[in-house]
C-alpha cells in the first residue's frame, strides 16, 4: 500500500491546510460588513482600492509573520517567545493571546446569535442559540487539532464557492453606472478606507500558531500569503457587486450588505425563496470553523500557562466565554466589542510578532557577537 493513503492519518498538516485555516480565519464575520464600513469610510465606489491596499499590507505582515515560524525549530510560538524573550515574557504575550482569542470566540458567538435570531430562528431566544452554538464549538475543539484543522478543508470552499454563485445570480441587477465616476476619492478617504478594511484582515497572524504543524514550514510564508489573497479578492468582489447594486450611497445604511445582496437575488423560475437564509446556512458552517480554531488557540495559550488537559481547560474558560457573548445589552455595545477586539488584533497581529522578531533578532547578535 502506498504512503500517500496514510497522508491524513498522521498529526500533521499540509499546505493546503494551512492556505484553509488562515483565510477561515480572516473571512468570518467581516464579509458581512465589510461593505458599509469602506462605503462609509471612502465615500464612493472607490473602496476596492483601499481593499486592495490593506489587502497587499496584510499579505505583507502575513508574510513576516509566517517567515518567524522559520526561526521556531521544534518550539511553538509562545516556547519560542519565551526561549528569546525570557519566561515572564512568554507568559504575557500568552495570556494576550489567551484574552484576545477568547474574546474573539466570544464576540463571535454573539453575531452569529444576533444573526440566525434575526433571520432564522425569530422566536428562539439568544442565549439559547448561543449556548448551543458554543457548545457545538466545545465539541470540536475538544477533538484532534489537525482534525479540526482539516474540517476548513471542507467548510471554507462552501462559503467561497456560494458566495460566487450568489454574485453570478446578482449580475442582472448589476449596474456599471453605479460604479462612476471612478476614482473619485481623496487620498484621506481612501486611507480612511484601508484603516476599516484592515481589520477584516485579521486572523493571518494565526500561522503562528499553526505553521509549525506543516510538513514543509519552509513554504508557510507562500501559503499565509497566498491565504490572504484569497481573502482580498473574495472581499473585493463582494464590494464591487453591492456598490453595483445598492450604489455607495445606500449600502454605507445597510448594516448587512451581503445579506441583502443575497436577499436582492433570485433564482430564475422563483424556485427558490429567502436565498439570504440559504446563505447564512452556509456562512455559519464557515463562522462554526472560524470560531472552533479560535477557541482553539485560546486553548493553546491557556496550556502554555498551566499545562492541563484540553478537556479541563474548556471548562474552564468557555463558561467565561459564554458570560462575555452575553455582556453587551445590544448591537451599539456589541460593535463597541467588536471594534476593541479590532484593535487588540492589530496589536497581537503585528506589534507582537515584530516585537518578538525584534528579539530574536537581538539574541542572534548576542549569541554571535
Amino acid at each position: 500500500m502506498s504512503m500517500n493513503n496514510w497522508e491524513y492519518g498522521d498529526e500533521l498538516i499540509g499546505q493546503k491546510e494551512l492556505v484553509f485555516v488562515i483565510s477561515t480565519l480572516i473571512i468570518g464575520v467581516g464579509i458581512l460588513t465589510l461593505p458599509r464600513s469602506i462605503a462609509q469610510a471612502t465615500q464612493s465606489s472607490d473602496g476596492w482600492i483601499s481593499i486592495l491596499f490593506a489587502g497587499t499590507l496584510a499579505m505583507g505582515f502575513a508574510w513576516l509573520a509566517a517567515k518567524l515560524t522559520m526561526k521556531f525549530h521544534n518550539r511553538s510560538y509562545l516556547e519560542f517567545a519565551a526561549y528569546v524573550g525570557g519566561r515572564p515574557t512568554g507568559y504575557v504575550i500568552a495570556i494576550f493571546y489567551l484574552l484576545y482569542y477568547s474574546a474573539f470566540t466570544a464576540y463571535i458567538s454573539r453575531s452569529v446569535a444576533e444573526l440566525a435570531k434575526q433571520f432564522l430562528f425569530e422566536r428562539t431566544p439568544l442565549e439559547v442559540i448561543s449556548v448551543s452554538f458554543i457548545l457545538v464549538v466545545i465539541f470540536a475543539v475538544s477533538g484532534s487539532r489537525t482534525g479540526l484543522i482539516r474540517l476548513t478543508v471542507i467548510f471554507l470552499p462552501f462559503v467561497v464557492v456560494v458566495t460566487g454563485i450568489f454574485l453570478l445570480l446578482g449580475t442582472n441587477l448589476f449596474e456599471f453606472s453605479k460604479l462612476l465616476p471612478i476614482f473619485s476619492a481623496s487620498w484621506s478617504n481612501l486611507l480612511d478606507g484601508s484603516k476599516e478594511a484592515v481589520f477584516s484582515f485579521l486572523g493571518f497572524e494565526v500561522v503562528l500558531f499553526y505553521a509549525g504543524l506543516t510538513r514543509q514550514r519552509s513554504k508557510a510564508p507562500k501559503m499565509a500569503v497566498f491565504a490572504v489573497l484569497i481573502a482580498t479578492v473574495l472581499y473585493i468582489f463582494v464590494y464591487i457587486f453591492s456598490i453595483g447594486v445598492f450604489s455607495f450611497e445606500v449600502t454605507q445604511n445597510i448594516m448587512y450588505p451581503t445579506i441583502e445582496l443575497a436577499r436582492e437575488v433570485s433564482v430564475p423560475g422563483e424556485f427558490f425563496e429567502r436565498l439570504e437564509s440559504l446563505f447564512l446556512i452556509f456562512w455559519l458552517v464557515s463562522t462554526f470553523a472560524t470560531t472552533s480554531l479560535s477557541l482553539d488557540v485560546s486553548v493553546l495559550s491557556f496550556r502554555h500557562l498551566m499545562p492541563l488537559q484540553k478537556q479541563k481547560i474548556l471548562y474552564i474558560i468557555t463558561p467565561i466565554i459564554f458570560l462575555i457573548s452575553m455582556a453587551p445589552q445590544n448591537i451599539v455595545q456589541l460593535s463597541n466589542l467588536g471594534v476593541w477586539i479590532s484593535y487588540s488584533g492589530l496589536f497581537g497581529a503585528i506589534a507582537l510578532p515584530m516585537i518578538v522578531l525584534g528579539l530574536a533578532k537581538l539574541r542572534e547578535v548576542r549569541t554571535h557577537g
